[in-house]
């Protein structure tokens, strides 16, 4: 791990994968030091990473045991909403789209469009207020902001912020900025939470304000990581794929599709955390292709939407309680069991297949 100080922040970086999860377990060890329950923020991207983190460091053996105390792991946003104060309420989901038809009623644009038409204009105006609130730069301090956005656009983005004032809230996006003022005004600073910024991406000119304040008030650690890829991390365009990088493949079932597409990956020299699997439909996709995923053992990640009971563990278990709630006198119904037995999967333990690999026992007992 290397250590890298300037003027605005303090950065550790480490190598993706153990080496920057053991620097953010030693970033939090020192924010702990002088007080075991001292409070310790650690901002994730998004809610799947922050989930992810917090099982690993729930995980890890602390002078106190197994498990952190008082470290919570959450978004930039959650941080910002709750240093800005109770006095500052965002705007609520709800009340984002009527909002945005209020901006717009008076658009010329709006005006001769059909009610669908009208749907369609106010969603994607909603996506482009989004994308403006989180530009990098204020839109009076950015001279090519007109020139990015339509003027139309820009115009009623204005006046959608007045409206959203008007009724005693704040755009999500203006929240980071709220909370870097807090920040500074906060006396003592040890008041504030230890924050350490794991991994950040891409940060707003609010959550750069935020981070700015928390380095200044000695309150805030930033871990960064890189891949050691030197393809990934060049900056340069993404070349569009050659035609013989693809192909179009014609399977009978979704099951044998995603094999189709994992036996692609197995034979292909692209490392694994550089390959993306990307697909329209959660069901059956998500369960299927992380079950056989595992099966080729292919590590993977991303989001996860399935609960425990989508898992085969989880299949095993309610299948095992389904046998003993029908069961009568003690005695197991055989269709039921052989049912069982026959939709769930079962590994050999290691060994006992011909290559020497743990493999799903095939579903041949409903022969029997």
């Amino acid at each position: 791990m290397t250590d890298a100080d300037t003027s605005a922040f303090s950065v550790a970086f480490a190598p993706v994968g153990p080496a920057a999860l053991a620097a953010l377990a030693d970033a939090v060890g020192r924010a702990q030091a002088g007080d075991p329950f001292a409070r310790v923020v650690v901002i994730a991207d998004h809610r799947d990473a922050a989930r992810a983190v917090s099982h690993w460091l729930g995980a890890q053996d602390t002078p106190q045991g197994k498990g952190l105390v008082n470290v919570t792991v959450q978004t930039g946003r959650r941080l910002a909403s709750e240093l800005a104060g109770p006095g500052t309420q965002p705007l609520p989901p709800l009340l984002e789209g009527p909002a945005v038809r209020a901006a717009a009623e008076g658009a010329e644009a709006v005006k001769n469009l059909q009610p669908a038409g009208r749907n369609r204009f106010y969603r994607s105006l909603t996506e482009a207020f989004r994308q403006m609130a989180e530009r990098p730069e204020p839109a009076d301090a950015s001279p090519s902001a007109a020139s990015d956005m339509n003027n139309m656009a820009e115009r009623l983005y204005q006046d959608y912020i007045k409206i959203v004032q008007r009724q005693g809230f704040t755009i999500p996006s203006e929240l980071p900025r709220i909370a870097a003022a807090a920040a500074v005004r906060e006396r003592p600073a040890r008041r504030l939470p230890y924050v350490i910024y794991y991994r950040p991406r891409r940060l707003s000119a609010g959550d750069t304000a935020l981070q700015q304040a928390l380095v200044a008030k000695g309150r805030c650690e930033i871990i960064g990581a890189f891949t050691g890829d030197d393809a990934a991390a060049a900056d340069a365009a993404i070349p569009l794929p050659s035609a013989d990088r693809i192909a179009i493949i014609a399977t009978p079932d979704p099951d044998e599709e995603v094999r189709a597409v994992i036996r692609r990956i197995a034979a292909d020299s692209t490392p694994f955390h550089r390959t993306a699997v990307i697909y329209r439909q959660s069901n059956p996709y998500d369960t299927l292709l992380r079950q056989e995923l595992g099966f080729a053992g292919i590590p993977c990640a991303g989001a996860e939407h399935r609960t425990l009971a989508d898992t085969p563990t989880g299949r095993l278990l309610l299948g095992i309680v389904d046998l003993a709630a029908n069961s009568s006198n003690g005695a197991v119904d055989r269709e039921r069991l052989i049912e069982w037995m026959s939709t769930t999967l079962v590994r050999w333990p290691e060994g006992r297949s011909a290559q020497g690999k743990s493999r799903p026992v095939p579903a041949g007992w409903i022969n029997l």
